[in-house]
């Protein structure tokens, strides 16, 4: 039904604990998906081993030795047996839920990539993957969890083809995916929010596999040639660029405020279907509004000095 691949890190202390959870939850996962391990940090192989999963060693890395997306990307669509193809970070739980939303989902359409904000659980330990794991992960997400930004999604669902084009994005740093979510637009595909149907439960944990830690991740090197090669802010979307909600009815559109002046803002780089005047009015809109928050940051950053 599925193929589930991710990028692990070293299986290293929590690190380890938190990565083996989540691995573990795909392999509970009913009817079974494939998983696949893509990367050869240390213990990945034998990790692989012990939950009879797959694993392929063999992806690129830059210079500072990150795996590389794109890279990771081709090896799981050519070894991946199943149409449709689960990306999710390696400290991740998901639930049964995902394959509800999957089977709701291709029941109505087969070109599409679905995602979740996710919700954040502070884990420490081994958890105990019992009869009742689900239940009792539910009331810890309910009880200790915090549902994440718009900016956090763990995992995305899609056809095989659909990020074919992907840059070779540094693994684990920021902005790559705002690019998926940008390319199934261009692509026309239905992009989908199933935060309401899907509990992915992200695994808090520090920064320490980066030598500046956070900041790294976020405002190092490689983050920034990750912005470069999203394309620039007009290509910056998150989870509230969807075109679809997955709701207990199946598909809705979405058509709400937000919609609309995501509409008009992202017809910076995609295709307005409207007539030659109301994208005459939406390209002045925008260049109005660029020019006022490049000026605003610009006197923000006078005041700063």
């Amino acid at each position: 039904m599925l193929t589930i691949f991710t990028i692990p890190k070293a299986f290293d202390g929590h690190t380890g604990i938190i990565q083996r959870n989540a691995i573990r939850s795909w392999t509970l996962l009913d009817p079974s998906c494939e998983i696949i391990l893509v990367g050869d940090d240390d213990g990945t192989d034998k990790a692989a081993q012990e939950m009879g999963v797959k694993h392929i060693p063999e992806v690129q890395r830059n210079e500072f030795g990150t795996p590389l997306l794109d890279s990771a990307y081709q090896l799981a669509e050519r070894a991946a047996t199943n149409k449709f193809i689960c990306y999710v970070n390696a400290d991740v739980i998901l639930t049964n839920s995902i394959l509800e939303a999957v089977s709701s989902v291709t029941s109505q359409t087969g070109w599409f990539l679905m995602t979740g904000r996710r919700w954040n659980l502070d884990v420490s330990d081994i958890l105990d993957f019992g009869e009742d794991w689900e239940d009792f992960l539910t009331k810890s997400v309910v009880n200790r969890g915090s549902l994440g930004k718009h900016t956090q999604i763990d995992f995305w669902v899609y056809p095989k083809g659909l990020l074919s084009d992907m840059p070779p994005f540094a693994v684990g740093r920021v902005a790559y995916e705002c690019w998926c979510l940008y390319k199934a637009r261009e692509k026309r595909a239905q992009l989908i929010d199933a935060t309401s149907s899907v509990m992915s439960v992200h695994q808090n944990h520090d920064y320490s596999h980066h030598p500046q830690g956070e900041i790294g991740v976020g405002r190092g090197l490689e983050a920034q040639r990750n912005r470069e090669l999203v394309g620039g802010k007009p290509y910056f979307f998150t989870i509230r660029d969807r075109s679809h909600f997955l709701t207990n009815k199946g598909l809705k559109r979405a058509r709400d405020a937000w919609w609309l002046w995501r509409g008009i803002r992202s017809a910076q780089v995609l295709p307005l279907a409207a007539p030659s005047p109301v994208r005459l009015v939406v390209n002045s809109f925008n260049a109005t509004i660029n020019a006022g928050r490049d000026l605003a940051l610009r006197v923000l950053r006078g005041r700063t000095r």
